[in-house]
């Protein structure tokens, strides 16, 4: 399968940050998945995470490869907020920026996938 990226942004997600290009307008866009909301913000030195913008969940009906392999392990060990946050990671982000909304599952993989060889 050569997912091996996941493993690099899978925490518990009890405050846990990627960040990422959007695809619309390339500004850098902050994905807060965590105790403190799922959300998209512009990240601001002096203000932090500004600008917010609530992530949209996969519905685990949607989840497909390894997502929902992963969503189905975590609601199978009974772990809601992991569950939660995988459906928050392989559903859609809007950007702060331009509102242009984006799969945040597939721009981590375009982002982080290594390549092998």
């Amino acid at each position: 399968m050569e997912e091996y990226h996941w493993s690099a942004v899978l925490g518990d997600f009890t405050d846990d940050f990627s960040h990422l290009a959007c695809p619309h307008c390339a500004v850098e866009v902050t994905i807060a998945v965590g105790d403190h909301g799922h959300y998209s913000a512009i990240r601001d030195w002096n203000l932090g995470d500004v600008d917010h913008r609530d992530l949209r969940p996969a519905p685990s009906e949607a989840l497909s490869g390894t997502g929902r392999w992963m969503h189905e392990t975590a609601v199978r060990d009974r772990r809601k907020a992991l569950a939660d946050g995988i459906a928050s990671l392989f559903g859609k982000a809007e950007c702060p920026r331009c509102a242009g909304v984006f799969d945040i599952a597939a721009e981590y993989t375009s982002a982080n996938r290594p390549v092998l060889r």
